[in-house]
Parts: structure tokens; sequence; C-alpha cells
């Protein structure tokens, strides 16, 4: 694989401004024998088929870059538009030009700029390779043949014969893997091998999410049984070789549902007014040998994914809420980094090491801000550990204010759950807002992932950071220009420092209209990911960060848990040292993309029940925010945080989205519709198949009622 990889290196050298070249130029060129004409030619017609090479007509070669074209991986956002992210930067991809790409392919774009827009835009024109064969969508059977109507962002009906029906009735969700991706000239033809159900089932949808994405929520029975023969019980020979902290009163704080409880916390004050804080984090590592069947399956997953109404855990619930899990009253192994704090928030030392522990108490985030607020019932309750919470609280400020002071942005984004009853259908949706528990625990974590990366980066150890890198000049440009319109800006785009953004957001929320400000500032960032190169974190003004703390559902956790326990054991082996530097940057890839994924069905899955939830809101009125535009539709966010537009082209009068104001403009009246207005509107429509949630402004709802009527389509 290094050979060919270095072949590589060498074929991309040779044609770096080159022209065409003919098999035999390349031959010569690359210092290859003509002995070996039939095997020179397979290599060819490998790096062709993988994109790394591309062949004319005169049988002549050259890469793709060197003919205009771009290869790199293609993200569907939304079904609306994608991006293509190249080796050096990303692409913008309309609707119109995906050609038959689907989320996760490995395709060849050429790039254009648009007259008059001003912006670069890719066009797919060559699917390099497929990351899955299988498309969902709803059937429509004829008498000798049918059509399955894509719900994913594929552009075309998919033929199916009538031998390839797999027993599915007409207007049900299938699975349909493809025979044939089709051309200009023939559809893409398929064959069903699972039917889902009725496509309006929420239930169905969110199942066919997880099947699109190539998630399951079952595990390999191999693995259930590896995981199974795991013992429960720990060795007194185990806890010798380990810190014994069963004696400290330390604690999980969670949500009030959560079962894979992988992190503790206790802090104690000393005399001196300096705090000693451990955190201490299940030890997956001690049960998940590398290369072990559970190994594999969970870098494959890469974390957990946490739907609206289920969870697909990293590993099965045998580890992830049984063995690993810190519940009350177990004694359970750890991994625990302890921090001696002084009364300014600066660590003056750090140790990492395996322990035991046996927690006091299962605490909830809910409880822990009762007895924050003084509640009696709470304070009796838990009366033993009550002055320890004041402390953590003490402690939690100071760490904060120190975040605070060297520029961490803080992204208070509100969060809505949707509650659902014993029928899985929403009863109610639920604003989450963070609590001082809530902050306790985030900082007491980001200050073990920041001690943990740092000891790892001075020790030179390869290892796995959590990087965000520093914005786009351009995209801070952008945001400059629309954050302009609520009177700030950003005077420097190349070298702008985090508490730049801080500012902003915390006068933005004196103003009232932090939401979308917040918002607007997080789409200009960069995603965080996961990398071997330690570039620091943007967005917590962070020099040195990784991932510690949830080894059950983190791959990366998991990983870093590794490396720790060798650092602990002194330098690594040669052997070792050498595994790591040829692993980590793959699997860093990796995870990064599991993560992304992970996010979008997250998402999706939420949008799915709040559509349902609002299909018995038609009618119904609620007070909104103005939260963008594009040039038929003004966006809103409802005080319950549910998104939502309203297509202009439906109104009588005549409007224009001005692109440099950023206004919508009533071009009869004059009338401006600026982000950030408050408005009234009426649910008018609810799709679950698009998803998407229609409204019209409550003063015009006569018009609008009359002009859908009008047109048949009003409901």
């Amino acid at each position: 694989m290094k050979k060919l990889d270095k072949q590589l290196e060498q074929l991309k050298k040779v044609f770096k401004g080159s022209k065409s070249l003919t098999q035999e130029e390349l031959t010569k060129l690359m210092g290859w024998s003509p002995k070996y004409r039939k095997d020179n030619r397979e290599l060819l017609e490998q790096w062709i088929d993988s994109g790394e090479l591309m062949k004319n007509k005169r049988n002549k070669y050259n890469i793709p870059e060197n003919l205009g074209f771009i290869k790199g991986k293609f993200s569907n956002i939304k079904g609306k538009f994608a991006f293509v992210d190249s080796d050096t930067e990303g692409y913008f991809i309309p609707r119109s030009k995906f050609g038959t790409a689907l989320d996760g392919d490995i395709v060849l774009i050429k790039v254009e700029e648009p007259e008059g827009k001003g912006k670069k835009e890719g066009e797919v024109v060559h699917i390099v390779s497929r990351e899955k064969n299988t498309i969902i969508g709803v059937f429509e059977k004829k008498e000798n043949f049918g059509f399955v109507r894509p719900t994913q962002s594929f552009g075309r009906d998919i033929y199916i014969p009538r031998n390839f029906f797999g027993g599915a009735r007409n207007e049900e969700l299938v699975v349909v893997e493809m025979i044939s991706w089709g051309t200009d000239e023939k559809k893409p033809e398929g064959k069903i091998i699972e039917r889902i159900g009725n496509p309006y089932d929420t239930d169905n949808m969110v199942k066919a999410l997880i099947i699109r994405e190539g998630m399951s929520e079952d595990f390999p029975d191999d693995v259930i049984a590896e995981a199974r023969k795991i013992s429960v019980n720990i060795s007194q020979e185990e806890i010798k070789k380990r810190r014994d902290l069963r004696d400290l009163p330390i604690i999980t704080i969670d949500g009030d549902d959560a079962k894979d409880l992988d992190d503790a916390v206790y802090v104690e004050k000393l005399e001196n007014g300096f705090y000693k804080l451990f955190v201490s984090i299940a030890d997956v590592s001690h049960y998940i040998p590398t290369g072990s069947l559970l190994d594999k399956e969970a870098e494959k997953r890469g974390n957990s994914v946490y739907l609206v109404d289920r969870v697909l855990p990293m590993f099965p619930r045998e580890i992830s809420n049984g063995i690993c899990s810190l519940n009350p009253n177990e004694d359970k192994l750890t991994f625990t980094s302890e921090l001696l704090i002084d009364n300014q928030g600066r660590v003056l030392d750090t140790q990492t090491y395996k322990s035991v522990i046996k927690t006091a108490h299962r605490m909830t985030y809910t409880n822990v801000n009762k007895i924050i607020k003084e509640d009696q019932e709470m304070t009796e309750k838990y009366s033993d550990i009550v002055p320890m919470i004041f402390t953590m609280l003490e402690l939690s400020k100071i760490i904060r204010a120190i975040k605070f002071n060297r520029g961490s942005i803080d992204f208070d984004l509100p969060e809505v759950k949707a509650i659902l009853g014993e029928d899985k259908k929403v009863k109610y949706l639920k604003n989450i807002e963070r609590g001082e528990s809530e902050r306790i625990i985030e900082d007491f974590m980001i200050m073990a992932n920041e001690a943990v990366a740092e000891k790892l980066f001075w020790l030179e150890m390869p290892s796995v950071y959590r990087i965000h890198e520093t914005p786009d000049p351009e995209r801070v440009k952008t945001l400059s220009e629309t954050l302009s319109k609520f009177g700030y800006s950003l005077h420097s785009f190349e070298d702008l420092h985090p508490k730049k953004f801080q500012s902003i957001i915390r006068d933005s929320e004196e103003k009232g209209i932090n939401m979308i400000v917040h918002k607007m500032i997080l789409m200009s960032l960069k995603q965080a990911r996961y990398s071997v190169e330690n570039v620091g974190h943007f967005g917590l003004s962070s020099s040195y960060y990784t991932h510690f703390t949830s080894p059950i559902r983190r791959y990366a956790d998991l990983l870093v848990h590794r490396i720790l326990n060798i650092a602990n054991h002194g330098y690594p082996s040669k052997k070792q040292y050498g595994m790591l530097i040829n692993y980590l940057p793959e699997v860093t890839v990796h995870i990064s993309q599991t993560e992304r994924k992970a996010m979008k069905i997250e998402d999706e899955s939420i949008k799915i029940k709040v559509v349902e939830y609002m299909l018995d809101k038609i009618g119904d009125e609620f007070k909104s925010t103005i939260v963008g535009f594009n040039n038929k539709k003004i966006f809103f966010e409802t005080e319950e945080h549910v998104e939502c537009f309203w297509d202009v082209t439906t109104a009588q009068h005549y409007y224009e989205f001005d692109e440099n104001d950023y206004v919508m403009k009533d071009v009869d009246t004059g009338r401006e519709f600026h982000l950030g207005d408050k408005m009234d509107i009426l649910v008018a429509r609810a799709d679950l198949q698009m998803l998407e949630i229609e409204v019209v402004p409550t003063e015009f709802q006569n018009e609008y009622t009359n002009n859908r009527r009008n047109e048949g389509r009003y409901r």
C-alpha cells in the first residue's frame, strides 16, 4: 500500500503542469519497465477508477486537476444544496448540479463562476465511488413494472422490473438496491430488498433514516456474545494495581433519562484555598482490547447516535449501560484526571492514573439545580454532598471566568426536545436550558480534556486531538457584512481572535437578538474535528484540547485512554509508536465523518417528529422571529424554536430580496422585513415528505387563504 502511495505521489509530480501523456511516455517518466506493459496499464486503470487519473478519447492520461476537475467527498445538505470537500477547500453545489451523487460519494466536479453571482459553484460530472448502493423511496406500483420515488436527494425515479417488486405494496416506503445508476437516455434501475411500511408513519421514517445512513440499532451476534463473556466481577489483583478512590463521595451528574454514565466528579477545597478536582471516567479500555470484535464494531460506528426516540449505542447495552456505566454504590474501574487548581483557576498540577471508585449518588442535572436553588426536599435528601455541590459551583465559576477572560466563545443556543408519549407521538416540545449543574459538568470536563491534551502534547506522544481551526477569511468577511446590519463589525478577517466574537455575543444578549447573532457566527465557523495535529481549539480559545471524558459513546475518547495508558508506562515502544503514527491519521478522519453523520441524522429525526407535531397545529398562531431569507422565502423561528418559512410568492404583492441590505421588500408598498423582526404567524402546512413547515404572517391570513383556495392548494 505504501509503495502504491509513493507511486501516486510520483505520478502527481510527473503531471505537475504537464500536458496529457501516453502510456509509453508515462512508463518512461515513472521509471517503469516496458516489459510489464500489461501490469502498468492495469495500475493506470486502477487510478482511473479511483478518480486519481483521467483518460481522453486519444488514450492519453492526465490528472483531474490539470483538466479543471476537482475530486472530493459529496456532502448533501438537507437535499437543497451540497458541498464537495477536496484536500484544500470546499465547493458549493446547487441542487440542479447534483447529477446522481448521493451523500458520502466521492465525485469529480467541474468548477465555474456563474455570471453575476460572484462565487464559485461546482457541478458533479463523474461519480468516482459510491458510499452506498441503496436508496430509500416510495414505491409506485404498475401492472408489469414499477417506480420508486426517492425520498433522499436523488433526482430521478428508479425503474423496478416486475420480478424485483419484493412483495412491496403501492405507496409503501422501501429500500432499493441499485442495479444500474442510469444514463442520460436510460432510467436508473433497481430491486426492492426491504419493505419499511407507511411512508407517513414517523416511526418508519426514523427507521428509514437509520437504514439510509448505513447504521443499525442491533449488533452482530458474535459482538453480543463477546460482550456477554466479559466478567462483571473486579478482582482484588486488579484493584491493587489502581489508586483506590472508593472512600471519596464521588458522584455522577447526568440527564434524567441517561443510562450510559461514563463520568464522575469530586471536588474538595484545601486549607490554603486551592481546589482538588477529580474527574473519573469509565475505563472502557480495560474491557475492550484493541482489535477485538467489540473494538472493531465500535470503531466502525465511531460514536453513539442519540435519535429523537431511540439510541444507536457505540457498544452493546451490556457494556454501555452495565459493565462500564458508573452506576451508584458499585465498584467501577476508571481513569482519573486529578487536578490541583489555585483560587485563580490556574492548574498547578495534573495527574492521570487508573483508579477504582464507588459513586455515592446517581445525581441528575434537575436535582443538583434544585439543591443550588436551596430546595428543601433535595437538600435534605442529599445532605451528605450538599457542601461539595456548592464547592463545585464555586470552582466552576472560577474556571468559567478564566475561560471567558481568554476569549472562549459560549454558544448558549436554545435546544428543543420533543417529549414523546407511549405511542411515540410528540406530547409537547420542551426548550432545554442549561442550569448551573450543566455548566459545572461542562466546565469540569473541558478542564480535564485540556489537561490530558497538554500532557500528551508535551510528552510528544502520537495522539488524537479535538481541533477547531480558525475561520476562513472569506466567510468572516461575509459574516461581517451581515452583522453590520445589527451594528457590529469585524475589522480583521485574517487574524481574528475569538474574543471578538465573544464580545458581540454578549452585547447581542443584552439587545435581545442573541439567537440570530449566535447562529450566524456559528455558521461562519469551521466544524470541530479530530486530528493528529494539535492546532488548538478556536472556539474554546484553547491551545490544547482532546476528548477524554466519554469513552462509552465516542471512539476518540477510547483511543485517548489507550494512548494515556501507554504514556503512564513510559514512552511507547518502537512498534507501538509505528502503529500509532500509521493508524491515527486514518481513524481521525473516519471518526470525524461518523460524528458529522450522527449530527445530521439526529437533527433530521427531531425534525420528523416536530413536523408531525405541527400537523395538528394547522391554523394555530405562534409568535416568531425572522431568522433568514432567500429569493422566495422568509424564514422564521417560533418561541418554541420550531423552524418554518413563508413563501412570499403566495402573497398578493410582489416581494424582492435585497442581498446588499439583507431585507425582503414589498415592492408594491415599500415595506421591509428585517432579520430579528418579531411577527405573529399562522401554520398553513406541515409536510412530512419534504420535512418543512409553511406559515403565513397573521396579518396576511385572508389574502393567503383566498390565493390558496383559488389555486386549489389550501388545506
